[in-house]
């Protein structure tokens, strides 16, 4: 009876407050540089610093969320919350760019002590993947820092086998790091090739217009792509892994944990709302391809609120990036943002330029 009354006596509120009550948490859950706390542990399981440590990974994806909760405020008429919002994006970007620029990358953790991760002052754990992906989903990077970030990656963190998480490895076990100090260099999450990350870089390098990269990071960890290089993969060509061996381990390019991975699902996001560029909004449907320059463009079929869209991208002039022109159902349209049509067959022409 006792259990059945505290149950009973929980708050309740609708999706919406759910969603604010996680943005006042975080926006008051920061620590010495502004940053949001990583806690135990952010996205990257592994790493288990000190209470008070902050994260980047959280402060990004907290600028991720700010960005889709300003866009409900505003469908939803909530001019003021929408200016909070809006409030807490600028002040959260001042933050990163203030404290996490490092000169050719963005830092990734600071301890309580103020220490960095992920800074070129490391001698192990220099630079992490997802510190430069990350700013660039969020909005926090732009220009220079933005294309250098994600050109430190290539120099220092790419393989033919997808990208490392991170790098160098820590070498040995360090209590002050936890669970990443317990892999030699190379394995899982201690400069290993974890693939999970690799779809937020595709998504990365679209956002800075730059598909043939993106393309690139796609066919390298596509287990079909590695059906000769099987006495190397030693794993399933038809499924992604966790994870691949880091080119500072021995076994360099095996496979290991098949199926244990949510890559398939982000990389299939990558593909087609960020390569393709296909993809939904609150108010219609967005056209942003952002594919190699070789490609003289392509078709899509996207099914969407009950309507069938029948989408052909034109790329005459080999650009990776850029929309020219968009017909729907032979008018053309202002801007690349499809109306929302809730029934029958709708025709999509879209040429970049």
């Amino acid at each position: 009876y006792d259990k059945k009354l505290k149950i009973d006596q929980r708050e309740k509120a609708t999706v919406w407050e759910h969603l604010k009550r996680s943005i006042n948490f975080t926006w008051n859950d920061r620590g010495a540089h502004g940053l949001p706390h990583l806690g135990f542990a952010d996205w990257n399981d592994t790493i288990n610093l000190a209470t008070g440590a902050e994260s980047l990974f959280n402060a990004n994806l907290f600028g991720k969320a700010l960005i889709e909760m300003i866009a409900l405020a505003d469908y939803l008429g909530e001019k003021e919350y929408k200016a909070t919002l809006e409030k807490y994006y600028a002040e959260m970007k001042e933050a990163v760019n203030k404290y996490a620029w490092d000169g050719e990358w963005w830092k990734r953790y600071f301890r309580v002590t103020g220490e960095a991760l992920g800074s070129k002052e490391n001698k192990h754990g220099k630079i992490f993947t997802n510190g430069q992906s990350w700013p660039a989903i969020s909005g926090f990077a732009e220009g220079e820092r933005l294309t250098m970030a994600l050109d430190s990656v290539r120099t220092h963190l790419n393989t033919d086998f997808g990208i490392k998480l991170s790098g160098p490895g820590y070498n040995g076990f360090d209590p002050e790091l936890g669970g990443v100090s317990t892999y030699p260099p190379g394995a899982k999450e201690n400069g290993g090739i974890f693939l999970h990350a690799n779809p937020w870089m595709m998504i990365a390098e679209t956002i800075a217009g730059r598909g043939d990269y993106a393309f690139q990071y796609y066919n390298q960890i596509n287990p079909a792509s590695k059906n000769d290089k099987l006495d190397i993969f030693e794993s399933e060509p038809y499924c992604y892994p966790q994870n691949v061996l880091g080119d500072e381990h021995k076994q360099f390019g095996m496979g290991r944990n098949a199926w244990l991975s949510g890559t398939s699902s982000w990389t299939y996001v990558a593909g087609t709302q960020w390569i393709v560029g296909v993809r939904p909004a609150l108010d219609g449907l967005i056209m942003d391809p952002c594919i190699p320059t070789k490609w003289d463009g392509l078709k899509v079929t996207r099914k969407f609120r009950g309507a069938t869209y029948k989408i052909t991208i034109s790329n005459p002039n080999h650009v990776s990036k850029g929309v020219k022109k968009v017909v729907v159902n032979g008018k053309e349209i202002e801007g690349n943002k499809v109306p929302v049509f809730t029934s029958g067959e709708v025709i999509v022409d879209v040429t970049m330029g």
